[in-house]
């Protein structure tokens, strides 16, 4: 069980809850009373309820690339450093009566971390206490744009260092060219990348590398870009506006090795004070999380030099 919750999460599928949830946020202060299970002991934030939590999450994952194209796991129940595993040994053929080979993991474990992500937006009062203004689905949607949009960068360029650490980070060096990216270039960086990683492989880049690559031809005049299907070599490709234009613009490989572990979903509370002269209520979000690149190997970068 995480030490910061007193009830395992168990509370917030109830109709009780998600009464009590909403009062609170509507300005009701003495319905938190009601939520103690789904309160947070150090960010005093609460758990949203169980249907909006799924409408978050759903939301969220539509605003952030890498919770479509990445792993995602959830370890909730668990608030400290846990260590994450990976093996790529085949199940083998074991005679009736035989004894099965254990496996022995063949890459090192690490170290996942709890990362805090915050952001405060404010509401006008009579935005509120208007019946007709739906607050789930406003609130629901300003978190999952902004968390998603902080997450998607994090995932890309993050140092580990209060935040989670981006493939940028822990990808390896396909190849390293000097000046324009040529199509040989983007060639060689396919055949970096053991096949393997390749078969499931796709590129990340921004829009920017993308219009570059969409001119690049071979000796025959044949365009590297497959405009009908708008995949490079047979692979997908992924945009993301917080790839660099420069140092290493182009990313490729499997991106499901990229693992995000939530720790504790997002949380909310009210803040009254800090916007009352504004006639506004604030309210504060937060996410605990990490995500890491559990086999660098399986997504290699093109590094680019002036």
């Amino acid at each position: 069980m995480n030490k910061f919750f007193n009830n395992n999460y168990t509370s917030i599928g109830t109709s009780s809850y998600n009464d009590s949830f909403w009062k609170g946020l509507h300005g009701d202060d003495k319905a938190f009373g009601d939520l103690i299970d789904g309160k947070h002991s150090l960010t005093n934030t609460y758990l949203l309820p169980e249907s909006t939590g799924n409408k978050y999450s759903a939301a969220l994952k539509a605003h952030n690339l890498f919770r479509r194209i990445g792993t995602v796991m959830n370890a909730t129940k668990n608030d400290h450093t846990i260590r994450l595993s990976d093996a790529e040994d085949l199940p083998v053929w074991v005679p009736e009566g035989g004894s099965t080979p254990t496996a022995v993991d063949s890459f090192p474990d690490k170290a996942v971390a709890t990362h805090k992500l915050a952001i405060i937006t404010a509401i006008e009062n009579d935005f509120i206490s208007d019946k007709s203004f739906d607050l789930e689905t406003y609130l629901v949607g300003q978190f999952s744009k902004r968390f998603g949009r902080a997450e998607e960068n994090a995932f890309i360029n993050g140092t580990g260092v209060n935040m989670p650490k981006g493939i940028l980070s822990d990808a390896e060096t396909g190849i390293n060219v000097t000046g324009d990216i040529t199509f040989d270039d983007v060639l060689a960086l396919y055949f970096s990348v053991d096949k393997q990683y390749r078969s499931g492989g796709a590129w990340l880049m921004n829009d920017e590398t993308a219009l570059k690559l969409k001119t690049l031809k071979d000796q025959n005049g044949q365009y590297l870009w497959n405009q009908n299907s708008d995949t490079v070599l047979g692979k997908p490709v992924h945009i993301s506006e917080f790839m660099p234009s420069d140092g290493k613009p182009i990313a490729f490989g499997d991106f499901s090795y990229y693992t995000i572990i939530d720790r504790v979903p997002l949380t909310v509370r009210t803040l009254y004070e800090k916007f009352a002269l504004e006639q506004k209520i604030g309210y504060l979000g937060v996410e605990h999380l990490d995500g890491l690149l559990i086999r660098p190997e399986a997504v290699k970068v093109l590094a680019v030099t002036a």
